[in-house]
């Protein structure tokens, strides 16, 4: 008996284990190949080309991040109380979806027409609008991409979503790789762009097969549960202010600085974005079990998942900026040229930037699990703000892209642990549920 129960206990562990390193390999595939994507394409044109290309995909992910509803989150939050309700998850998830995907096929075409429309007046070149019509492409095939991971997470089935992420992500790359070498800078976004179709195609039939196969077919005439508008609302506009910050802050570098600049943030930054896709799985993982320490009013069980989660991604961040300092300098300059070398004193700042959110992961979700988006909004919007002003601040006061890089460090640097002690002095007051 006590042998079976041991073997019980240790089972969700070493599931957690799995699903943790399916989607750590997924997502630090995904990092991994998309710098390996970028060092290609710096290293086959020049800086001032690869900045516009750059400068392209921000624009797209901006022009997205303005339009994309972003429901996954209302996906995982009410879909399962749907279920238990009256049995209309998989309708309701069916619906969110089609709602996901239409707004990104809208989006995408009133895109392409804006696009259109300022080469027609003049206001971008030819070479620039083609660019762009390819980098809309592919920022809308991916638009439903979250909601379509959000099935995996609500039918269990995580592993499986870590594998088709790695794969596809490799498709995209040798893809991108290809037409580089067929087409250059246009011939890369046009293979992301098919890459990013067939992903988009791979992932939704996955959804959707693996929702109907554990929630059953859809029940019609499902209505949609209270609350859902108001908190995705909220939710949604904080995620996507959360992920206009790399995209936002390149094209202000683009309108402040040139491609050149562009090109060095984009570089600086590829060492954070590989960490950061390193332990992006935590939160992932953190968000259903501080849900369920919330509806239990288990306070305890929630400053305990936090207290781990930070002692544990702090430690591991520390390592990996020891590990970082004496290399980053011959890697970057290996990788990407020896002209970037230089660029290793902004790239381990911004690496610094991630580990230190890396120990407050848990602030990515605690506020959507107790049901509180608004908190995160909040902050982020603020950060977000603060973020902007301080390139605008370095470009300023440094002329030379690398010095402006390295001035966006240090005040974002200083910016992200401020931020992270606010997370920790609110704690106490976000968590209102008793022991």
């Amino acid at each position: 008996m006590r042998e079976t129960m041991v073997r019980h206990a240790r089972m969700p562990a070493r599931r957690q284990l799995r699903t943790f390193v399916s989607l750590a390999v997924g997502s630090q595939g995904e990092g991994i190949l998309s710098v390996l994507s970028t060092i290609a394409l710096v290293r086959t044109t020049s800086a001032a080309e690869a900045g516009k290309v750059i400068s392209a995909q921000s624009l797209a992910s901006v022009w997205f991040l303005l339009c994309d509803p972003r429901l996954e989150d209302a996906a995982q939050r009410y879909v399962p109380l749907q279920r238990s309700r009256d049995g209309g998850g998989a309708a309701l998830f069916g619906r969110l979806f089609r709602w996901d995907v239409g707004i990104g096929a809208g989006a995408s075409g009133v895109g392409l027409l804006l696009t259109l429309a300022a080469y027609l007046i003049g206001g971008v070149s030819g070479d620039l609008a083609v660019l762009l019509t390819l980098a809309i492409v592919t920022a809308g095939a991916t638009s439903s991409t979250g909601s379509a991971g959000a099935a995996f997470a609500l039918t269990g089935r995580l592993q499986r979503l870590g594998r088709v992420r790695l794969w596809c992500a490799a498709l995209l790359c040798l893809l991108a790789l290809g037409g580089l070498l067929a087409g250059g800078p246009v011939g890369y976004l046009a293979g992301q762009a098919a890459g990013a179709l067939v992903t988009a195609v791979v992932l939704a039939r996955g959804a959707l097969r693996s929702v109907h196969s554990v929630y059953g077919p859809p029940v019609p005439g499902a209505a949609l549960p209270t609350g859902l508008v108001r908190f995705s609302a909220k939710a949604s506009t904080a995620t996507s202010v959360a992920a206009a910050s790399e995209s936002g802050l390149l094209v202000l570098a683009g309108v402040v600085g040139d491609p050149a600049l562009v090109t060095i943030i984009k570089i600086a930054s590829a060492p954070a974005r590989i960490y950061t896709s390193l332990i992006s799985p935590v939160a992932s993982m953190l968000q259903p079990r501080l849900a369920e320490a919330a509806a239990a009013g288990e306070a305890r069980r929630i400053k305990t998942d936090v207290t781990r989660s930070s002692l544990t991604l702090g430690t591991l961040g520390a390592g990996a900026l020891v590990l970082a300092i004496p290399l980053a300098g011959p890697v970057l300059g290996l990788a990407y040229g020896s002209s970037y070398a230089q660029t290793s004193i902004a790239a381990l700042l911004l690496l610094a930037v991630a580990c230190v959110k890396g120990g407050v992961s848990w602030s990515k979700v605690l506020p959507l699990a107790l049901g509180k988006p608004g908190w995160r909004l909040a902050f982020l919007t603020i950060e977000g703000l603060l973020c902007l002003g301080l390139l605008l601040l370095a470009a300023r006061i440094a002329q030379e892209p690398i010095a402006t890089a390295v001035a966006f460090g240090w005040g974002s640097l200083a910016l992200t642990v401020i931020g992270s002690a606010f997370w920790f002095l609110a704690l106490r007051r976000l968590v209102v549920c008793h022991d």
